[in-house]
């Protein structure tokens, strides 16, 4: 049976354990979106979450466990609190296993507005002339089985991304589907706080208006499992207002 396994998140619920938690060099860009929108910052992260739980509930034979509660052996999903599956996702991945292979990975699907110019640049390039991907594994596209060894390459895509390269071929094969989404949203650490630079407020507006935009649209036919999500992503966005 697959798992899913949710990385590590923070308890956007209880206001104490949230600021206690939080990262000193993430501060600043809580404190400032805080400051700008009458909704709060972790409650906005709390919203996101309960929509993603509503994605992973949807995926049919593949339960989300904590990593104690996973055998070894078993195929495993990695996924961050904000993310989505297609909700066939375990009966793909099954029927595409093969005796000899390490773990699976499939075509990324990103919803995002651009991080910055540079990244804005980079993906308008790469619709004409498409490039290697820097990451071979993403946050949520690749499956590996479950071991003490394979828990770090789980937890962290770039290390599972060095190890699929250092593999012989066939080992991780790509599945020619897109079985999942990653919602970068307004609130993720990379808009923020990218690369350590805190978010200006006037940056923060723009972006808002670009995510609103950004939800607003239908996905195409191949994403279109995940279109109900959008629908609660854009009506959280329409509730993200100024403060008065």
């Amino acid at each position: 049976m697959v798992r899913i396994w949710v990385r590590e998140t923070l308890d956007y619920d209880d206001e104490r354990a949230f600021e206690a938690e939080l990262r000193p060099d993430f501060r600043q860009a809580v404190a400032l979106w805080d400051a700008t929108f009458a909704m709060p910052y972790r409650v906005f992260r709390s919203r996101v979450r309960e929509i993603a739980r509503e994605n992973l509930a949807r995926v049919d034979g593949a339960p989300c466990v904590a990593w104690e509660e996973i055998p070894d052996g078993a195929l495993v999903v990695p996924v961050d609190d904000d993310d989505w599956f297609r909700p066939d996702l375990a009966s793909v991945l099954e029927r595409s296993l093969r005796p000899g292979v390490g773990g699976l990975r499939w075509t990324s699907s990103f919803l995002e507005v651009p991080i910055n110019l540079r990244h804005e640049l980079g993906l308008q390039r790469d619709r004409v002339r498409p490039r290697r991907p820097l990451y071979l594994c993403t946050t949520n596209n690749y499956a590996f089985f479950a071991s003490e060894t394979s828990k770090m390459r789980l937890a962290r895509h770039g290390q599972a991304s060095r190890w699929v390269a250092a593999q012989p071929p066939g080992t991780v094969p790509l599945l020619g589907e897109r079985l999942s989404v990653m919602n970068r949203t307004l609130a993720s650490q990379t808009t923020l706080n990218h690369r350590g630079r805190c978010i200006s407020h006037r940056r923060l507006l723009r972006k808002r208006d670009r995510y609103r935009r950004l939800y607003a649209r239908a996905l195409p036919a191949e994403l279109r499992w995940a279109q109900p999500h959008v629908e609660r992503m854009n009506e959280l966005m329409e509730e993200l207002r100024l403060r008065g």
